[in-house]
């Protein structure tokens, strides 16, 4: 199955330094490499690189989840690239391949987890020392599994809840055919992973290195948590959680005159920008690395272009919110086409479009996820969701709202966090269908809630070398 072939081929030293931009160590065991805490400390670092990966963060994940949910759409100068997810016409061999990158993660942060419980004694290691490490794995496993649960499961606030499918939980890595647990068991693990990730994790990143953003601390246990409870419907730990990111004071709303791209004096582009919690690091030598498989090149009509913006979209900004000046079009051949800027290449390597940083938590999500959840019966001192909304909107150029109901902060969360991730998850985990209006397709221009698409098929090949695995329905 692929859950075992992952597991099988991960000795855990391939690319498992390529995030620090050191050379591997060659031919040495898993026993061996989780032997000392350098090794242990290298296993953790691996995980981190399979985020960049053109299957998860480095593009498709990404792309999925606003091509899907609307706000982009097929590019004119298309190469047939994501056609199939635009349609909506996944099939169990035409699926997304998180599948693998997610338990190839799990399974290196397992083996780490695994050797910290077995005990190291080496001098100079303290147990706080893997405690912290053992709260950063734990952080990985947490995220991977929430990525699993949002786009290979309907959402647990609707229909069967908790009690529908969810993802197989390994704990464990080792040669087995996991069946898939319920939905609730999946968002407790992750629940629990990231309430001890929170607990161990330094206020400051770990490690070292170009971006500090790249690392987990306990803001981004934080942040995420905000983010599964809002998930969860847990509206009343969804305003806590994101309170405490936002009162820490470490991550100032981005200004207007902010909100550009790095060479235009802004911060799309950068390393280490005010607002970013967590982000994963593109540069050339990760291993994950994509070439022009990334989603800078495949959003650029300099680049590849497939992946365009919809006017759906564009069409939702006053011309003075600045967060319109992220669209670009390309005379004179595509003068009525739109692309999106916010991944505009690095300004550390002179702007190439090979590379990128892509958000993953911002703090202006936390301001979103406050104002929803204090729009559905959650109290925070000295909070309102209007307030909340406004911070956003005063920062961008947009009018400030009057009043407030849950449909504008549904809508501010299109305008803010769109090409990031999250419209597609967004109405699926609200029960909003899916209308397009600027849409060039020949079927399933709109996508009722509910309906089985909104879940991603198992890959066949996990089908078929997995005999209790169940596919989802409808596939």
């Amino acid at each position: 199955m692929i859950i075992v072939g992952t597991i099988a081929f991960l000795v855990l030293l391939t690319a498992c330094e390529d995030f620090l931009y050191q050379e591997p160590r060659l031919s040495q065991t898993t026993e061996l490499t989780l032997s000392t805490y350098d090794g242990l400390t290298a296993g953790v670092v691996g995980a981190y690189g399979i985020l960049y990966d053109t299957w998860w963060y480095g593009r498709d994940f990404v792309v999925y989840a606003d091509l899907k949910g609307g706000n982009a759409k097929i590019g004119p100068i298309s190469s047939g690239r994501y056609v199939t997810e635009y349609l909506w016409n996944n099939t169990p061999n035409a699926t997304a391949w998180l599948w693998q990158d997610a338990y190839s993660a799990i399974a290196r942060v397992n083996n780490v987890l695994e050797a910290i419980e077995e005990g190291i004694d080496e001098p100079g290691v303290e147990q706080e020392d893997l405690d912290m490490l053992a709260a950063e794995a734990k952080f990985l496993r947490g995220l991977a599994y929430f990525d699993l649960a949002r786009i290979f499961c309907q959402p647990i606030t609707q229909g069967a809840g908790a009690s529908q499918l969810g993802v197989p939980i390994v704990l464990r890595t080792e040669n087995a055919e996991p069946a898939r647990n319920t939905l609730g068991e999946v968002y407790d693990q992750v629940v629990q992973d990231l309430l001890d990730a929170e607990a161990g994790l330094p206020l400051d990143p770990m490690h070292g290195g170009t971006d500090p953003k790249a690392w987990a601390t306990k803001y981004a246990a934080e942040a995420l948590l905000a983010r599964v409870y809002l998930y969860m419907g847990q509206w009343q730990n969804a305003a806590d959680y994101a309170t405490k990111v936002i009162s820490s004071g470490e991550f100032p709303v981005y200004t207007a005159a902010e909100y550009t791209t790095w060479d235009n004096g802004g911060v799309w582009g950068i390393d280490a920008a005010s607002e970013v919690i967590f982000e994963v690091y593109g540069a050339e030598g990760n291993s994950s690395h994509n070439n022009w498989d990334g989603l800078a090149y495949i959003s650029n009509p300099n680049g590849y272009g497939d992946v365009a913006a919809s006017r759906d979209v564009y069409d939702l900004y006053e011309d003075t919110d600045v967060r319109k000046g992220l669209f670009r079009n390309h005379p004179p051949d595509y003068v009525d086409a739109l692309w999106y800027l916010k991944y505009p290449g690095k300004a550390s390597v002179d702007g190439s479009i090979r590379v990128e940083n892509i958000p993953v938590l911002r703090v202006s999500e936390m301001y979103l996820i406050r104002a929803e959840a204090l729009l559905n019966g959650a109290s925070v001192s000295g909070a309102t969701p209007l307030a909340d909304v406004n911070m956003i909107r005063n920062n961008r150029g947009a009018t400030p709202l009057g009043s407030i109901a849950i449909a504008d902060v549904y809508r501010e969360r299109r305008m803010e966090l769109c090409f990031e991730g999250h419209q597609m998850f967004d109405l699926a985990r609200t029960g909003r269908s899916l209308t397009r209006t600027d849409f060039d397709g020949a079927v399933n221009k709109d996508i009722p809630f509910p309906d089985y698409r909104w879940a991603f098929p198992i890959p066949q090949q996990e089908m078929d070398a997995n005999e209790n695995m169940e596919q989802n329905p409808g596939y």
